[in-house]
């Protein structure tokens, strides 16, 4: 099960830096099909992305805007958030990256642990894993990803360990978040 759709040449353009082109590109088929929540997904994932690594390499890129992608992040969010609310695929990835950094998700303030904003959305986005989870419970990934957030170590490991042999189906391309995702269930790294 494929968890990313395929978009043609987007990992074309994320491997040349063409990162405003790309969301550009995902932004465009999403609102030909508003109510494609691959896509949403995709676009999502990719605004959330890029502002995770803003300051690691992709500040530098003059076409990009942070206030734009993020923008961009907030109206998926929030469309997600009131069209796809049983849908586990979109609560899971939704829910895993507002868990890790919910500053991204709405506008304010920076302050991470003062924010009262910070930790309702923290606690937001581990809600909605734990709803992906029980929306379908054969979903390897959404059950996982939960299971990260519960500090049960023992069964973190043994479920990681099971979808192993399934990761290059799951995420079968080469774009920057399923290269993200195949790394974080590789064996030896800790999600949370």
């Amino acid at each position: 099960m494929r968890y990313f759709v395929n978009v043609e040449f987007l990992a074309d353009l994320e491997k040349q830096g063409e990162w405003e082109k790309a969301r550009g590109l995902l932004y465009k088929k999403w609102s030909d099909e508003k109510m494609n929540s691959g896509l949403l997904i995709r676009l999502l994932s990719e605004c959330w992305y890029i502002l995770s690594e803003w300051d690691n390499s992709i500040a530098g890129n003059k076409e990009l805007s942070f206030q734009t992608v993020k923008g961009t992040l907030i109206e998926c969010t929030e469309f997600g958030m009131k069209n796809c609310t049983n849908n586990s695929q979109f609560l899971c990835v939704a829910g895993y990256m507002i868990s890790l950094f919910p500053h991204l998700f709405y506008n304010g303030n920076l302050a991470h642990n003062s924010d009262s904003l910070y930790t309702e959305w923290e606690q937001r986005g581990i809600k909605m894993l734990r709803k992906s989870h029980e929306t379908n419970p054969s979903d390897k990934i959404a059950n996982v990803l939960n299971l990260g957030t519960t500090m049960n170590l023992a069964n973190y490991d043994e479920a990681k360990i099971a979808m192993q042999s399934e990761l290059q189906y799951i995420f079968p391309d080469e774009t920057t978040i399923e290269l993200y995702f195949k790394d974080i269930f590789s064996i030896g790294c800790c999600l949370y």
